[in-house]
């Protein structure tokens, strides 16, 4: 079974972590799979490091046409049984380039779903009526899915994973990084790792920082992520009293357990959430979190059980939930304790790709 993967990024983000570690299994397990994406981005750059075969291939808009021709001379020479698109606009995309090719050589399309917007527009639940298969990240995203008319039956969840196999940070990593943030023995991190969007929630950790400072001074919050808004946080967080804040910027993905064991709690105040894959990388090594209610976020953190929740968008809420984990190690190495337990169950890497395959083969039951 082939598969081509088309993914239209060029930032590295959570999404195409889990493209580079879906295509990296499939090539493991026996199953020939190449990736198409933009030529300077950054998950074309890292699978070519991984040795994964990739074709350059960017889109300019969602009705690009040279990029759908560009696609569908790919697969004529390049035959796949299965074309999964990993972007909304891979996807509108990969619609175009299937009519250019005869029927008989059209592949099968799978369509990854990782954001639970409310509600989905005429014309993307065309797109929708077109996939084979779509893949959503969670069941909140799932129930977004169904509710806009896409038919039930057509929808999977796979959730996001994480390698498990992989070195886990050790002492000397976490003193490493306090060193570099330049805290002092007694300080408290509180850690926020993700890209600068408004639906991550950074105004909402901002607007509770002066609360936190206030009550606990040894506490340092640091901001680390890429992305274009982080002028307009720092403006907002002068504007607050909450200029401590530390924002740190694009930090190495490979390097982002070992920032994780540096910090006392992980904040993560998404307004929308698929999922929140970053949530799972703190969880595994024991760092414990504070995280809103919303999307699929409550299908990894359990209230009380593997993290703290609190309501989106209630600065006051996160605050507290952060004070109280903070003055309570015995709460934190309880949640921390229960999370990493629930990685290593239901959040690994090698469980997100044979789900995905088990996708793949039911697209053809008489192969089975």
């Amino acid at each position: 079974m082939r598969t081509l993967h088309f993914d239209t990024e060029l930032a590295w983000r959570g999404g195409q972590q889990q493209v580079l570690l879906l295509v990296a299994g499939l090539v493991r397990r026996g199953f020939p799979a190449q990736l198409a994406a933009p030529a300077g981005s950054a998950l074309a750059a890292r699978a070519r490091a991984a040795g994964i075969e990739v074709t350059p291939l960017s889109a300019r808009n969602d009705a690009d046409p040279l990029a759908a021709f560009r696609l569908a001379r790919l697969l004529r020479r390049r035959p796949a049984e299965i074309l999964h698109c990993h972007t909304a606009r891979a996807h509108a995309i990969g619609l175009l380039a299937r009519r250019l090719l005869p029927k008989s050589r059209r592949p099968m399309l799978v369509v990854s779903r990782r954001v639970a917007f409310t509600a989905l527009s005429a014309l993307t639940r065309g797109k929708f009526a077109g996939a084979d298969r779509v893949i959503a990240v969670s069941e909140a995203v799932r129930e977004r899915l169904v509710s806009a008319g896409v038919p039930a039956e057509r929808i999977s969840v796979v959730r996001d994973g994480i390698p498990l196999d992989r070195p886990s940070p050790v002492p000397a990593d976490r003193e490493r990084v306090r060193r570099f943030l330049r805290l002092g023995p007694k300080d408290f991190l509180v850690a926020h790792v993700a890209h600068l969007g408004p639906e991550k929630g950074q105004s909402d950790l901002i607007a509770a920082a002066p609360r936190v400072y206030a009550e606990l001074p040894s506490a340092v919050i640091a901001i680390v992520g890429g992305g274009d808004r982080r002028a307009h946080l720092e403006r907002e967080a002068a504007a607050a009293g909450a200029a401590r804040i530390l924002f740190i910027g694009f930090w190495p993905p490979e390097d982002v357990p070992a920032l994780l064991s540096a910090a006392d709690v992980f904040v993560f105040p998404s307004r929308k959430e698929g999922l929140g894959g970053a949530l799972l990388e703190a969880m595994a090594v024991g760092t414990p979190v504070v995280a809103t209610s919303t999307g699929g976020i409550p299908e990894l953190v359990r209230d009380g059980v593997t993290g703290l929740l609190v309501p989106p968008r209630d600065p006051a809420a996160l605050a507290g939930a952060i004070l109280r984990l903070l003055r309570d190690p015995a709460l934190r190495s309880r949640l921390s304790g229960a999370a990493a337990e629930f990685v290593r169950a239901r959040g690994s890497a090698e469980r997100m790709v044979e789900e995905t395959i088990a996708v793949y083969r039911a697209l053809f039951p008489s192969a089975s």
